[in-house]
Protein backbone atom coordinates (compact mmCIF):
# COMPACT_ATOMS: atom_id res chain seq x y z
CA UNK A 1 0.00 0.00 0.00
CA UNK A 2 1.24 3.53 -1.62
CA UNK A 3 1.11 6.76 0.48
CA UNK A 4 -0.90 9.79 -0.29
CA UNK A 5 0.44 13.37 0.09
CA UNK A 6 -1.14 16.60 -0.51
CA UNK A 7 1.42 18.84 -1.95
CA UNK A 8 -0.86 21.88 -2.02
CA UNK A 9 -2.26 24.57 -3.85
CA UNK A 10 0.85 25.04 -6.91
CA UNK A 11 0.87 27.72 -10.10
CA UNK A 12 1.44 26.05 -13.40
CA UNK A 13 1.79 22.21 -11.99
CA UNK A 14 3.53 20.97 -15.24
CA UNK A 15 6.94 23.08 -13.35
CA UNK A 16 6.26 20.91 -10.27
CA UNK A 17 9.88 19.74 -9.28
CA UNK A 18 10.51 15.76 -7.96
CA UNK A 19 11.85 15.75 -4.65
CA UNK A 20 14.17 12.71 -5.80
CA UNK A 21 15.98 11.91 -8.23
CA UNK A 22 14.80 10.12 -10.81
CA UNK A 23 17.79 7.12 -12.28
CA UNK A 24 16.50 6.47 -16.32
CA UNK A 25 17.99 2.61 -16.97
CA UNK A 26 20.28 2.32 -19.58
CA UNK A 27 17.77 -0.15 -21.53
CA UNK A 28 14.79 2.37 -21.29
CA UNK A 29 13.71 3.51 -24.59
CA UNK A 30 12.31 7.07 -25.27
CA UNK A 31 8.20 7.65 -25.77
CA UNK A 32 8.11 8.31 -29.14
CA UNK A 33 5.70 11.35 -29.18
CA UNK A 34 4.75 11.19 -32.64
CA UNK A 35 2.58 7.76 -31.69
CA UNK A 36 1.56 9.89 -28.74
CA UNK A 37 -2.05 11.56 -28.85
CA UNK A 38 -1.97 14.64 -26.88
CA UNK A 39 -4.50 14.27 -23.60
CA UNK A 40 -4.75 18.25 -23.16
CA UNK A 41 -6.27 18.92 -27.04
CA UNK A 42 -9.57 19.53 -26.39
CA UNK A 43 -10.41 18.33 -30.30
CA UNK A 44 -9.14 15.14 -29.00
CA UNK A 45 -11.53 15.51 -26.55
CA UNK A 46 -14.20 15.88 -28.76
CA UNK A 47 -13.78 12.69 -30.42
CA UNK A 48 -12.92 10.26 -27.78
CA UNK A 49 -15.82 11.47 -25.28
CA UNK A 50 -17.73 13.88 -26.64
CA UNK A 51 -20.08 11.81 -28.71
CA UNK A 52 -20.60 9.49 -26.07
CA UNK A 53 -22.03 12.94 -23.96
CA UNK A 54 -24.11 13.14 -27.02
CA UNK A 55 -25.45 9.07 -27.31
CA UNK A 56 -26.21 9.37 -23.98
CA UNK A 57 -28.79 12.45 -23.90
CA UNK A 58 -30.14 10.51 -27.27
CA UNK A 59 -31.52 7.47 -25.38
CA UNK A 60 -32.42 9.99 -22.43
CA UNK A 61 -34.41 11.67 -24.54
CA UNK A 62 -36.18 8.90 -25.76
CA UNK A 63 -37.23 7.73 -22.57
CA UNK A 64 -38.42 11.04 -21.71
CA UNK A 65 -40.23 11.37 -24.39
CA UNK A 66 -41.58 7.87 -23.17
CA UNK A 67 -42.48 9.30 -19.56
CA UNK A 68 -40.86 12.18 -18.68
CA UNK A 69 -40.45 15.74 -19.46
CA UNK A 70 -40.58 15.56 -23.46
CA UNK A 71 -43.99 13.80 -22.27
CA UNK A 72 -46.60 16.51 -23.41
CA UNK A 73 -49.18 15.35 -21.35
CA UNK A 74 -46.93 15.27 -18.14
CA UNK A 75 -45.10 18.84 -19.23
CA UNK A 76 -49.02 20.14 -19.49
CA UNK A 77 -49.85 18.54 -15.70
CA UNK A 78 -47.00 20.93 -14.79
CA UNK A 79 -48.06 24.39 -16.22
CA UNK A 80 -52.03 23.39 -15.13
CA UNK A 81 -50.74 22.52 -11.75
CA UNK A 82 -48.20 25.36 -11.13
CA UNK A 83 -50.74 27.74 -11.94
CA UNK A 84 -48.07 28.59 -15.14
CA UNK A 85 -50.82 30.84 -17.44
CA UNK A 86 -49.17 33.05 -19.56
CA UNK A 87 -45.55 33.28 -22.01
CA UNK A 88 -43.85 35.77 -19.58
CA UNK A 89 -44.48 33.54 -16.43
CA UNK A 90 -42.95 30.61 -18.56
CA UNK A 91 -39.68 32.26 -19.40
CA UNK A 92 -39.47 33.48 -15.74
CA UNK A 93 -40.09 30.07 -14.37
CA UNK A 94 -37.52 28.47 -16.65
CA UNK A 95 -34.58 31.35 -16.13
CA UNK A 96 -35.10 31.01 -12.44
CA UNK A 97 -34.89 27.22 -12.63
CA UNK A 98 -31.50 27.91 -14.86
CA UNK A 99 -29.99 29.87 -12.78
CA UNK A 100 -30.10 27.47 -9.57
CA UNK A 101 -29.23 24.33 -12.74
CA UNK A 102 -25.95 26.39 -13.77
CA UNK A 103 -25.08 26.97 -9.96
CA UNK A 104 -25.12 23.90 -8.27
CA UNK A 105 -23.87 22.04 -11.23
CA UNK A 106 -20.60 24.03 -11.36
CA UNK A 107 -20.52 23.31 -7.29
CA UNK A 108 -21.02 19.97 -8.05
CA UNK A 109 -18.30 19.81 -10.83
CA UNK A 110 -15.62 21.60 -8.72
CA UNK A 111 -16.48 19.43 -6.07
CA UNK A 112 -15.92 16.06 -8.47
CA UNK A 113 -12.71 17.48 -9.31
CA UNK A 114 -11.23 17.14 -6.47
CA UNK A 115 -12.75 13.52 -5.59
CA UNK A 116 -11.55 12.88 -9.33
CA UNK A 117 -7.72 13.54 -8.35
CA UNK A 118 -8.17 11.51 -4.51
CA UNK A 119 -9.05 8.66 -6.87
CA UNK A 120 -6.42 8.78 -9.03
CA UNK A 121 -4.41 8.46 -5.86
CA UNK A 122 -6.26 6.03 -3.88
CA UNK A 123 -6.28 3.92 -7.13
CA UNK A 124 -2.66 4.32 -7.29
CA UNK A 125 -1.89 4.14 -3.25
CA UNK A 126 -3.78 0.76 -3.71
CA UNK A 127 -1.99 -0.49 -6.61
CA UNK A 128 1.77 0.38 -4.23
CA UNK A 129 2.60 3.85 -5.52
CA UNK A 130 3.61 6.70 -3.30
CA UNK A 131 0.91 9.61 -4.86
CA UNK A 132 0.64 13.12 -4.73
CA UNK A 133 -2.24 15.36 -5.74
CA UNK A 134 -2.75 19.25 -5.86
CA UNK A 135 -4.50 21.96 -6.77
CA UNK A 136 -3.54 24.73 -9.91
CA UNK A 137 -5.70 27.85 -9.90
CA UNK A 138 -3.97 29.06 -12.46
CA UNK A 139 -5.61 26.38 -14.75
CA UNK A 140 -8.34 25.69 -12.26
CA UNK A 141 -7.56 22.33 -12.51
CA UNK A 142 -6.72 19.33 -10.21
CA UNK A 143 -3.81 17.14 -10.34
CA UNK A 144 -2.16 13.75 -9.16
CA UNK A 145 0.77 12.00 -10.01
CA UNK A 146 3.80 9.51 -8.71
CA UNK A 147 7.53 9.66 -9.06
CA UNK A 148 7.82 6.20 -8.93
CA UNK A 149 8.13 4.18 -12.06
CA UNK A 150 5.05 2.10 -12.25
CA UNK A 151 3.93 -0.62 -14.30
CA UNK A 152 1.22 -0.50 -17.70
CA UNK A 153 -1.29 -2.39 -14.84
CA UNK A 154 -0.57 0.21 -12.28
CA UNK A 155 -1.10 2.99 -14.54
CA UNK A 156 -4.45 1.88 -16.53
CA UNK A 157 -5.77 1.25 -12.81
CA UNK A 158 -4.97 4.73 -11.22
CA UNK A 159 -5.90 6.37 -14.43
CA UNK A 160 -9.38 4.72 -15.09
CA UNK A 161 -10.68 4.66 -11.59
CA UNK A 162 -12.23 8.54 -11.52
CA UNK A 163 -13.97 7.25 -15.18
CA UNK A 164 -15.18 3.93 -13.64
CA UNK A 165 -16.39 5.19 -10.20
CA UNK A 166 -17.73 8.65 -10.96
CA UNK A 167 -18.60 7.66 -14.51
CA UNK A 168 -19.19 4.27 -16.29
CA UNK A 169 -21.18 2.66 -12.72
CA UNK A 170 -23.38 5.81 -11.61
CA UNK A 171 -24.44 5.25 -15.36
CA UNK A 172 -25.13 2.41 -15.11
CA UNK A 173 -27.33 2.60 -11.89
CA UNK A 174 -29.01 5.98 -13.75
CA UNK A 175 -30.37 3.51 -16.37
CA UNK A 176 -31.03 0.59 -14.13
CA UNK A 177 -32.96 2.55 -11.99
CA UNK A 178 -34.91 4.83 -14.19
CA UNK A 179 -38.66 4.22 -13.68
CA UNK A 180 -40.68 2.83 -16.10
CA UNK A 181 -44.20 4.49 -14.94
CA UNK A 182 -45.15 7.67 -15.70
CA UNK A 183 -43.06 10.81 -13.98
CA UNK A 184 -44.07 13.92 -12.24
CA UNK A 185 -42.15 16.64 -14.25
CA UNK A 186 -39.63 17.08 -11.74
CA UNK A 187 -38.42 13.66 -11.06
CA UNK A 188 -38.28 13.74 -15.02
CA UNK A 189 -35.96 17.04 -14.64
CA UNK A 190 -33.51 15.15 -12.02
CA UNK A 191 -32.95 12.06 -14.24
CA UNK A 192 -32.53 15.04 -17.24
CA UNK A 193 -29.97 16.88 -14.84
CA UNK A 194 -27.75 13.91 -13.77
CA UNK A 195 -27.62 12.92 -16.93
CA UNK A 196 -25.84 15.88 -18.46
CA UNK A 197 -23.88 15.77 -15.30
CA UNK A 198 -22.66 11.90 -15.70
CA UNK A 199 -21.73 13.08 -19.09
CA UNK A 200 -19.91 15.97 -18.51
CA UNK A 201 -17.67 14.42 -15.68
CA UNK A 202 -16.85 11.49 -18.33
CA UNK A 203 -15.92 14.01 -20.83
CA UNK A 204 -13.27 15.48 -18.15
CA UNK A 205 -12.14 12.14 -17.90
CA UNK A 206 -11.20 12.44 -21.41
CA UNK A 207 -7.08 12.87 -20.47
CA UNK A 208 -7.31 10.23 -18.51
CA UNK A 209 -9.40 8.01 -21.31
CA UNK A 210 -6.77 9.14 -24.36
CA UNK A 211 -3.45 8.78 -21.67
CA UNK A 212 -4.61 5.37 -21.10
CA UNK A 213 -5.13 4.66 -25.12
CA UNK A 214 -1.45 5.74 -25.60
CA UNK A 215 -0.21 3.11 -22.83
CA UNK A 216 -2.20 0.69 -24.17
CA UNK A 217 -1.40 1.46 -28.08
CA UNK A 218 2.92 2.15 -27.16
CA UNK A 219 3.65 0.37 -24.23
CA UNK A 220 3.91 -3.36 -24.16
CA UNK A 221 2.38 -5.28 -21.46
CA UNK A 222 5.45 -6.31 -19.41
CA UNK A 223 6.99 -2.81 -19.23
CA UNK A 224 7.51 -0.27 -16.87
CA UNK A 225 7.40 3.53 -17.09
CA UNK A 226 9.64 5.99 -15.80
CA UNK A 227 9.30 9.98 -16.96
CA UNK A 228 9.13 10.00 -20.64
CA UNK A 229 11.01 6.41 -21.15
CA UNK A 230 9.49 2.53 -21.02
CA UNK A 231 11.76 -0.42 -20.05
CA UNK A 232 11.52 -4.29 -19.91
CA UNK A 233 12.41 -4.59 -15.86
CA UNK A 234 16.09 -7.68 -15.83
CA UNK A 235 16.49 -7.20 -20.06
Amino acid sequence: MGKIEFVGIVNNFSNTETEQSIVIPENAQHIENEKWIDMFDQMNWFIFTVPIFIILLLIMALKQKKNGILNKEIRNEYIKSNKITNTKKIILTFLKKFFIFVLVFNICLILSMIIHELLHCIAGAISGLDMKFGIDPQMFVGFAYTEQPLTKTQFLTMSLAPLVILGIIPLIILFIKYPKEKMDYKKGLKYWILTCFIGSIIISCSPDIIQSFNFIRNIPNNAVVIEDYWYIPNK
